[in-house]
């Protein structure tokens, strides 16, 4: 049986179902992680190992629990942006980077938690993505020698949850957001491409494609920008095909969430994020055909992994909701017509609630009531 190490710096709830998938793989999941964390808020982990709250004594307590001996682990997950970020500053010892960190090419580091890393690994290995211009704050900007066409993003170079996007339609919103981005970081400016956006969950092994899930956004907790609550899931020869391909050139190993705009006039997928790291969407593989738990059994076989084994049937679309973010949008925007559609077991909506686990559903549960009375308690 495989031993997995989780490792999350922050307390992201996205994470509250990877120890079920995981162990549903066949693996032994230990979490290391705070007191408060979604990791050990389910049934599915076999050891907690309580986290310092000191990013120092993290990385250090992290590095010492991925180099030991007796009883290693075989897999050892960082599952979260801020975490990926410091552990790719820290880490020189090439050693430590293949241990820990999930890319099988320490010359593409610049992808993890960066922005701009990914557009210029894109570049370099004629991946098709947006038009972009990296700006640091530092020199004079002059749209006009750019010849921009808008409308264009504003993206911060850093990650998580669509923070630090802001749109611009034309050059007098271009220089006033330029304004009011954080100068700590450095901006991504890049074309804006309309079309389908495109959500995919996949798990690669040593480049290859173990397993994938891709989705058409339906549904934004908010705004575009922000993240997603339901997704219409497909087949695709296609984008299967461009995922191979991405995770050749980047040299991806673990989980990764990748986000792709579909023009559907030029019929071209545009990437425009890739995560290394497990989602909130990762579980709901299961009910789409495309389930991760067998993928990571897959993952720890030995031997070659067939090509093109993946794809069922292209004509079929299955719709996925997740009930916790869908409930937080439906309260916060006061939705009563898409909470009726919970209570009604709508298009067998209640499937995608976790009561197989009394655990999780019981943390799941008190969130949504504190949630519930903060929303309808304003006045």
């Amino acid at each position: 049986m495989a031993k997995v190490l989780v490792a999350c710096l922050e307390n992201w709830d996205t994470l509250q179902e990877l120890p079920f998938v995981l162990n549903k793989g066949g693996c032994t999941v230990d979490v290391f992680c705070s007191k408060k964390s979604w990791l050990i808020s389910n049934s599915y982990y076999h050891n907690w190992i309580e986290c310092s709250d000191d990013t120092d004594t993290y990385v250090k307590e992290l590095t010492e629990l991925a180099l030991r001996k007796t009883d290693a682990y075989d897999w050892v997950i960082p599952a979260d942006e801020k975490l990926l970020n410091v552990l790719n500053e820290r880490i020189q010892s090439e050693e430590l980077f293949y241990r820990i960190l999930p890319l099988t090419k320490i010359e593409n580091r610049d992808i993890l938690a960066s922005k701009a890393g990914l557009s210029r690994i894109c570049e370099k290995y004629g991946i098709t993505s947006p038009k972009y211009i990296v700006y640091d704050h530092k020199t004079p900007f002059d749209s006009h020698s750019l010849q921009l066409r808008y409308p264009i993003l504003l993206k911060q170079d850093l990650s998580w949850g669509g923070g630090g996007i802001l749109f611009c339609n034309n050059e007098n919103e271009l220089q006033t957001n330029l304004e009011k981005a954080n100068k700590e970081y450095d901006i991504i400016i890049q074309e804006y491409i309309t079309g389908k956006d495109i959500g995919v969950e996949a798990l690669f092994r040593n480049g290859e494609l173990v397993e994938y899930n891709a989705g058409e956004v339906t549904t934004y907790f908010d705004s575009k920008f922000t993240f997603t609550t339901k997704r219409n899931y497909f087949n695709s020869n296609r984008l299967e095909g461009e995922l191979r391909n991405i995770g050749k050139h980047i040299g991806i190993n673990g989980f990764a969430s990748i986000q792709f705009i579909y023009q559907t006039q030029e019929e071209i997928y545009y990437l425009l994020e890739v995560d290394i790291r497990p989602n909130f969407w990762l579980p709901s593989g299961r009910f789409t055909g495309h389930d991760f738990s067998k993928a990571v059994s897959r993952f720890f076989t030995p031997g070659p992994l067939p090509e093109n084994a993946i794809l069922a049937d292209e004509t079929k679309v299955t719709e996925v909701a997740i009930f916790y973010r869908d409930i937080i949008r439906v309260l916060k925007r006061k939705k009563i017509i898409d909470l009726l559609k919970w209570v009604f077991n709508y298009k067998g909506y209640w499937k995608f609630i976790p009561l197989y686990d009394k655990v999780l559903f019981k943390r799941v549960r008190k969130e949504l009531w504190d949630k519930m009375k903060g929303s309808f308690g304003k006045k």
